[in-house]
């Protein structure tokens, strides 16, 4: 009996520790923020080090800053959408909109900037290859977008944003829209 009693604690930690490795890994499935990074970060290289792409964006400047402007008003509407929807449940809920509004505020940010500019480089690359289409709305091949991500930081917070206005969700997402119509139309 005595010996039962000194390996079950041995055996607790071990136990909990695969538990937790298996939630974790569950998570980084659902979740795939660590390889987002990685492939972000590959990204961020890649403009580094190829002349090409920051030749590309150097000259498309007039385009990309407008649409990383939007992007950041649609992060800050979101992340004040967050803390409003949260406040007006209950007064006690407003601190934890507060400490999520960054996270909001970061990821969505982070999502669009990401998706935004996987796309600018596939469209580099098929300027640079000769594979662009000599149509009028040439929109290239899409990037892969990470929906986990995208449904956490900015789905969920602009459904959140068009509870709480509507028109202004709209208004949002139909910018964003033009924004990517406008791009394929005047890139050349």
């Amino acid at each position: 009996m005595a010996t039962q009693n000194r390996q079950a604690p041995a055996t607790r930690p071990a136990q909990v520790n695969r538990q937790a490795a298996a939630v974790q890994a569950a998570v980084a499935h659902l979740l795939p923020l660590e390889k987002t990074a990685k492939d972000a970060w590959k990204l961020l290289l890649r403009f580094r080090e190829a002349e090409g792409f920051r030749n590309y964006l150097r000259l498309r400047l007039p385009l990309v800053i407008p649409a990383v402007a939007l992007f950041g008003l649609i992060s800050v509407a979101c992340a004040a959408a967050t803390v409003i929807f949260l406040a007006d449940r209950h007064a006690l809920l407003a601190l934890p909109g507060m400490v999520l509004a960054p996270f909001v505020l970061a990821g969505s940010f982070f999502v669009q900037a990401y998706v935004f500019f996987s796309w600018l480089e596939t469209r580099a690359l098929a300027q640079a290859l000769g594979r662009r289409k000599k149509t009028p709305f040439d929109f290239g091949q899409f990037p892969r977008v990470p929906w986990a991500l995208a449904g956490v930081f900015l789905i969920l917070p602009l459904a959140i944003l068009a509870a709480i206005s509507g028109t202004t969700a709209l208004v949002l997402i139909l910018l964003v829209v033009a924004t990517t119509v406008l791009f394929a139309r005047f890139d050349r």
